[in-house]
């Protein structure tokens, strides 16, 4: 048997590499921006008074982009999802509920960012979820662009009337949904 003696290595600190984390906010300008667009962002999306059951807002672009929520859903029926954009020429929004038995199909409203997009779903009780859909993986550059979704039980009239089937409820279900704008 042979015997080698290991090499001794004494970690070095290289003052070339920075171990700090990535600081994403630093630009003020982008942060003045995105601070605008959330101010036009929360006009969109409170613009009625109603109560909502689900709200989120979160960043479109840059190394900490996106959002996601879940709800409970006190009761099955018809609910407003209202979504919108500010800063970006679109986006997409995912909404949907898990149903044992059920496939999982998601429905996906696009956003084209010039006010906000409304789709009237029908749900059942148990639980709900929003999220950004990202469009690739990676980090983004960053602009200051912002998205949210609203999710209220108040169906608005203009949506109502133009219902047809949702994917949102297991297969026997009747369903009704509608995008408007």
């Amino acid at each position: 048997m042979y015997e080698y003696p290991e090499p001794v290595h004494t970690p070095t600190a290289d003052p070339s590499i920075d171990s700090r984390s990535p600081q994403p906010y630093s630009d003020l300008q982008i942060l003045e921006q995105e601070a605008r667009n959330y101010g036009e962002l929360y006009r969109l999306l409170r613009a009625q008074a109603e109560p909502f059951l689900l709200f989120e807002v979160g960043p479109l672009d840059g190394p900490l982009r996106g959002f996601g929520a879940t709800a409970k859903v006190p009761a099955a029926g018809l609910y407003t999802v209202t979504a919108a954009c500010v800063g970006a020429s679109g986006a997409k929004v995912a909404v949907g509920q898990e149903h044992p038995g059920a496939p999982f199909r998601p429905r996906e409203l696009a956003l084209d960012c010039d006010g906000t997009t409304s789709q009237v779903i029908a749900v059942q009780q148990g639980y709900l979820f929003a999220h950004l859909v990202l469009p690739g993986p990676g980090d983004t550059p960053w602009t200051g662009a912002v998205g949210g979704v609203r999710v209220t039980g108040k169906v608005h009239p203009d949506c109502s009337a133009q219902a047809s089937s949702s994917s949102l409820d297991p297969p026997a279900a009747s369903t009704r949904s509608a995008v408007c704008r």
